[in-house]
């Protein structure tokens, strides 16, 4: 096997592979066979056409088909000599098939890590603000316990944002025709609507129609897939009531019987949390210190994998609310999603670069803490994740994610942290 590497733009690597002799013979073979077996050819029954003709017809399958067999029992030892290190997809780009060798050549792209020198991360001095136990954070805790009980009440006037909004659909896809209709329901402002749709429904009553005559629709990529007509017609419009603070809503809450008995265990609660917030905190500014600190070129089939996964979460809770997510603008979604992505992505190359400059290793302690967290995390037994993760042969990736836990925390032990007092508005007393 001879394998030879081209550099392609940014982090793309061209892997050419030949390969001659039995590996080549056998595959061809194995296709010679299911094709004689399988090919309907006008003039032969069945199986009995002549391999000269089948050759000729199907010539470009025959290479196509050989090219697999063959990349598939060789590609991972190519790699391995090339020494490169596939980031995501890897594409199959050329076979040529030399039959009376046999000698088969095919060509693969993919991306490869990027490359970059590690700087000294030790005792980097990142800001934070400076938070305490106060009645402010009590309050904010109250009004969150409130927005989470609230009711959606019925009201008698225009749309406006914030509203959640119930609606009766009919869609008509102007290239097929094809109608679709039901109803669905959403808050004004959460872009759990169109934007259009959106802007249309501001203004609007209760019974009132609403048309879009040509509404772009998208893919899961992003990309248009035709043009719809769309009819609403408003059946509800309502708006966010928030709980009283009396002792009934501490009843609500199992906090007591009395406001002052609920109140006084959310003090205990906000004052437990603070600890906790801080660590976030931290560890939020010291993620956002290194992403700023690297430059570097990132492979685009990973990011793209990343910003999928993104948008696939975001509509799966889009979908908890009623949403059709078919008619979602998924275009705007990952473009709204790409720095998130990009910041994931960036963070999770330093991590690695820095477990592996510093010797970071996980134990099977590391390992069985971490199957016990998943366990408590997802309500089932240690036994069921550990075999979940081993079935799936995900026990790999998941000593990763470990492995840049632990780096992440070695950064932060030796971080230095400032906490300051958070900036007022100016004109506030």
């Amino acid at each position: 096997m001879k394998v030879s590497v081209k550099e392609r733009e940014g982090l793309f690597k061209e892997l050419s592979v030949e390969v001659e002799g039995d590996i080549v013979k056998s595959a061809m073979e194995d296709v010679y066979r299911y094709l004689k077996e399988n090919v309907i050819i006008e003039g032969f029954r069945k199986g009995n056409a002549p391999l000269w003709i089948i050759k000729a017809r199907y010539k470009e399958h025959i290479e196509e088909e050989v090219g697999k067999r063959v990349a598939n029992q060789t590609l991972q030892s190519a790699i391995e000599e090339s020494k490169l290190k596939p980031v995501a997809d890897i594409f199959l780009e050329e076979v040529k098939l030399e039959e009376s060798v046999p000698k088969l050549i095919y060509r693969v792209v993919f991306e490869t890590p990027p490359e970059f020198e590690l700087k000294d991360l030790e005792g980097i001095e990142v800001e934070v603000r400076k938070i305490e136990f106060n009645e402010d954070l009590v309050k904010n805790r109250i009004q969150e316990l409130r927005e989470q009980h609230a009711v959606w009440e019925p009201v008698e006037r225009e749309i406006r944002e914030g509203d959640l909004v119930s609606v009766d659909y009919h869609i008509e896809e102007v290239q097929s025709g094809e109608t679709t209709q039901g109803e669905t329901s959403g808050i004004v402002g959460q872009k759990m609507f169109r934007e259009e749709i959106e802007k249309a429904l501001i203004g609007k009553k209760e019974g009132d129609e609403v048309f879009l005559e040509d509404l772009p629709l998208y893919d899961m990529e992003g990309k248009e897939a035709g043009r719809a007509k769309v009819k609403l017609v408003i059946k509800s419009v309502k708006e966010k009531v928030l709980p009283e603070i009396n002792d009934d809503f501490a009843k609500e809450l199992g906090l007591g019987d009395t406001w002052q008995t609920a109140e006084e265990k959310i003090r205990e609660e906000v004052k437990q949390s603070v600890e906790r917030l801080k660590k976030i905190i931290v560890e939020d500014a010291v993620a956002k210190k290194l992403v700023e600190m690297f430059e570097f070129e990132l492979p685009q089939t990973l990011l793209s994998r990343e910003v999928s996964h993104l948008v696939e979460r975001r509509v799966q809770e889009l979908a908890q609310y009623g949403i059709d997510t078919r008619y979602l603008n998924y275009k705007a979604m990952a473009q709204e999603l790409m720095p998130q992505a990009v910041f994931n992505i960036k963070l999770r190359y330093i991590l690695e670069k820095y477990a592996k400059e510093k010797g970071i290793d996980v134990s099977q302690e590391d390992l069985e803490k971490k199957y016990q967290e998943l366990a408590q995390q997802y309500g089932k037994s240690v036994e069921e994740i550990k075999s979940y993760f081993q079935q799936e042969n995900l026990e790999g990736v998941l000593i990763e994610d470990i492995r840049r836990e632990k780096a992440f925390s070695d950064i932060i032990s030796k971080a230095v942290i400032k906490e300051v007092e958070e900036k007022k508005d100016e004109g506030n007393t």
